[in-house]
């Protein structure tokens, strides 16, 4: 019985070998891929941000090219200049004058006094006017100028268009062509449609030019609320009329309009 168990049990060298193989090469297996682990995390890159590079810019400005060297001096000598030689010019001669005695003496004497075209009168003229005068002149007028005028002015020609004296309205508003009046609705949010509720009169200047448009237009008498006055002008602004001709010409036509404005309570 024991030598059966002793035979059963005796270990075998060949198995014995191939356990010790099959362990080294598991051991050796083990650490190969304990090192590549360790060298794989050794060999991994993390990211890294870009760096931040400051650049400087360098502006190179090309230096001007020197001025030009000085002429060089003149050569040594006489530094003096050779002095010209005036010619004499010889005086002319200047014939003198015989003087003849007259042999006849005349009995009668001009007066000084007397200016020449003096006998002939002007109708309108003044004593002691300028002969070439324009008759009904001043006395102390200058020649040539104008009743009326400033000494030392210049005698223009007036144009026809440049009168813009005021007419009356009613005659520029029969060449009226379009004419609203103010919008009440925009009197409405002044503070005079809100609040003051007062009656008030507004007078506008305008011109209208040659071609139907209106020009220069101003305020002549106030409201006490200015916004009132800014919405009187802007309508008169935009009025149109027909051409008014003088002369077969147009011509600039001035007047001023009356607003009465009152308000609704």
């Amino acid at each position: 019985m024991f030598e059966h168990y002793m035979t059963y049990q005796y270990a075998d060298p060949r198995r014995r070998t191939a356990m010790m193989a099959a362990a080294i090469v598991s051991s050796v297996a083990t650490l190969s891929m304990i090192t590549f682990a360790w060298a794989a995390n050794k060999m991994d890159i993390s990211k890294v941000e870009p760096p931040t590079i400051n650049y400087i810019v360098f502006q190179l400005a090309a230096d001007e090219p020197p001025p030009p060297p000085p002429p060089p001096p003149p050569p040594a000598g006489d530094d003096s200049e050779p002095e010209e030689e005036e010619e004499e010019v010889p005086d002319e001669e200047i014939p003198e004058e015989e003087i003849v005695q007259p042999k006849d003496t005349p009995d009668k004497v001009p007066d000084a006094k007397k200016a020449p075209g003096k006998g002939t009168k002007i109708p309108g003229g003044v004593p002691g006017g300028v002969p070439g005068g324009v008759p009904g002149g001043v006395v102390g007028g200058v020649l040539g100028g104008q009743l009326g005028g400033q000494l030392g002015g210049v005698a223009t020609k007036r144009d026809p268009q440049q009168s813009t004296a005021p007419q009356p309205i009613n005659a520029v508003m029969s060449q009226s062509v379009y004419t609203p009046d103010p919008d009440p609705k925009l009197f409405a949010s002044t503070k005079a449609g809100m609040f003051d509720k007062r009656p008030c009169v507004n007078k506008t200047y305008f011109c209208v030019e040659p071609n139907g448009k209106v020009s220069d237009v101003r305020t002549k008498k106030k409201c006490y609320d200015p916004k009132v006055d800014e919405i009187c002008r802007e309508t008169v602004k935009k009025w149109r009329f027909k051409p008014f001709i003088v002369g077969g010409k147009p011509v600039k036509t001035c007047s001023i309009v009356e607003f009465d404005l009152k308000f609704n309570k």
